[in-house]
């Protein structure tokens, strides 16, 4: 097979074209797979292009065709041809843009688009954005094709974010760029191969999970009471009060519901449900509403068991349970996120007023409530946390399942045993 040439000063937008190596004006061998393509640029854009695969395997019959296919371009306004293939000929800059644009929902096609959280979004975009920095090095990254993205690239990448980067964030930074690739080649239809298909992710050392013990979180609490609840801040010499009559009952909410920062301090007595003798918190799930852009439609579940109920009588119970208080401060003057940081920053302060060296913070509580949960809940610890996607069915009925997961964990739920 005779390979396809084209003279010095070659016909304007003709190409040669490579099916194997995906490339353009390519250097390989493939002689078998080379053809000729005519790159016509739209008048009045500045980077659409129209592009017809030619039959013509000798250089000046493809001219002839090519001269042909101008023709009816022309005269058709540029329109004609609406299966050919379209300009994906992107540079790097670009083809970020476009995926940024892909992944906040403003893409054209809204049937391919994939609600994803901003956080996810944000992540998604600073990878790939470290992976254009690390190209700047060796080219010119305004006018490089995606499609020339090679695996001498991604080696350079790849050892520079191993350094850079922890196993667990190294593998989602390649995960990251692998799916910017699958969006380009299966979304956008670029003909390439994903340059990041195959590597070697990073093994992670499983953490060990750190508890509080009934010892340690109660120390906290008297430390509370005996403690000086003053602290001096640097600079200025600011002196902060630490102390909020409402920590006691809020790490103790956090201890005996599990749940995160915003959800123990939006609890109200209104979220409380009952079902029989079935006690239990029906709350939204807000984490799962954020990834999936939506609201009111995941909710969470916490199985009222006795040491929560005999907190919830010593907060008001009796008095309040028909009203929609909050239940954690209800006379509050402080924001939602102020309170949040009150409580995570003065649990750390009194813990160490405390003298406990070990490094925990307030999502400990967390860790512990769950720990305690997956030894009596096993498989049905999920439909009690956040982790679980179950949507409420209507307002007063549950799903048989989550319902029997709820009374079970009534009897048997005890943190520190």
């Amino acid at each position: 097979m005779k390979k396809l040439t084209l003279p010095k000063n070659h016909f304007k937008g003709l190409k040669i074209y490579c099916n194997k190596c995906k490339r353009y004006n390519p250097k390989c061998s493939h002689y078998k797979d080379l053809l000729y393509r005519l790159v016509v640029h739209i008048p009045g854009t500045k980077n659409s292009t129209k592009i017809r695969t030619l039959t013509s395997k000798i250089y000046e019959d493809a001219v002839v065709e090519s001269i042909d296919i101008l023709k009816v371009f022309k005269s058709n306004g540029y329109n004609d041809f609406a299966d050919d293939l379209e300009n994906k000929e992107y540079t790097m800059i670009g083809a970020i843009v476009k995926y940024n644009q892909y992944l906040e929902g403003n893409y054209e096609y809204k049937h391919l688009i994939k609600k994803v959280s901003k956080g996810h979004i944000e992540e998604s975009i600073r990878f790939v954005k470290k992976f254009l920095v690390s190209m700047k090095q060796n080219h010119n990254t305004k006018t490089m094709r995606v499609s020339d993205v090679k695996a001498k690239e991604v080696s350079l990448f790849y050892e520079a974010m191993e350094k850079h980067y922890s196993p667990r964030t190294f593998n989602k930074c390649m995960i990251s760029l692998k799916s910017f690739f699958n969006f380009l080649i299966d979304i956008e239809k670029i003909e390439m191969k994903n340059p990041f298909s195959v590597y070697q992710s990073k093994s992670i050392q499983k953490k060990i999970i750190e508890t509080i013990s009934k010892e340690e979180f109660n120390k906290i609490l008297d430390a509370i009471d005996a403690e000086n609840s003053f602290v001096k801040l640097g600079g200025k010499g600011e002196v902060k009060n630490m102390y909020r009559d409402y920590l006691k009952f809020g790490y103790k909410l956090f201890l005996l519901t599990g749940g995160r920062r915003e959800e123990v301090v939006d609890l109200k007595w209104s979220n409380i449900y009952y079902l029989g003798d079935t006690y239990f918190f029906m709350i939204e799930n807000k984490k799962v509403d954020r990834n999936n852009n939506i609201k009111g439609e995941f909710y969470k579940y916490i199985p009222i068991n006795s040491d929560l109920f005999d907190l919830l009588l010593d907060m008001g119970y009796e008095e309040k349970k028909t009203s929609g208080d909050f239940i954690l401060c209800p006379n509050r003057n402080e924001s939602l996120s102020t309170m949040m940081n009150v409580l995570s920053k003065s649990f750390t302060f009194y813990k160490n007023k405390a003298g406990i060296k070990k490094n925990i913070s307030l999502k400990h509580l967390r860790k512990t409530y769950i720990s305690w949960v997956n030894q009596v809940m096993g498989g049905d610890t999920r439909i009690l946390t956040s982790h679980s996607s179950d949507s409420v069915l209507k307002e007063h009925y549950l799903d048989p399942t989550i319902l029997n997961t709820i009374q079970k964990g009534m009897l048997n739920i005890k943190v520190f045993g």
